[in-house]
């Protein structure tokens, strides 16, 4: 389950950074990511403001690795111009997991606990 379209991205969300060509993959990936994270506790709330917030952010991150085999930019110089890049699969692992927190998903969704009913 995808939980943002691009009509939400661009309209509600106001994002520029991801094409509306390549909205689907990226979606599809971040939603992945959101399922994941919160053990399937998102998709019993598809239609949470929160959720669809995360999904977007997740997709901007997502951007920033998409192409350079999950590395992340380092360093960027401008004289004798020079570019680095991050390379371990953490890097960009820690770049969506701090974007899924700045949309403030609920606790009891990311919790990783036993619950007590």
């Amino acid at each position: 389950m995808i939980y943002a379209d691009y009509t939400y991205y661009t309209g509600t969300y106001g994002g520029k950074a991801v094409s509306e060509e390549d909205f689907p993959r990226i979606a599809a990936k971040a939603s992945a990511y959101i399922d994941q994270l919160t053990f399937g506790r998102a998709a019993e709330n598809a239609d949470d403001e929160r959720l669809k917030r995360c999904c977007c952010e997740l997709c901007e991150s997502l951007l920033l690795t998409d192409g350079n085999g999950g590395m992340v930019k380092q360093s960027e110089s401008v004289g004798s111009w020079s570019y680095s890049l991050a390379g371990s699969e953490s890097a960009s692992e820690t770049v969506m997991a701090r974007a899924a927190c700045r949309t403030w998903l609920p606790a009891e969704w990311l919790y990783r606990g036993v619950g007590r009913e």
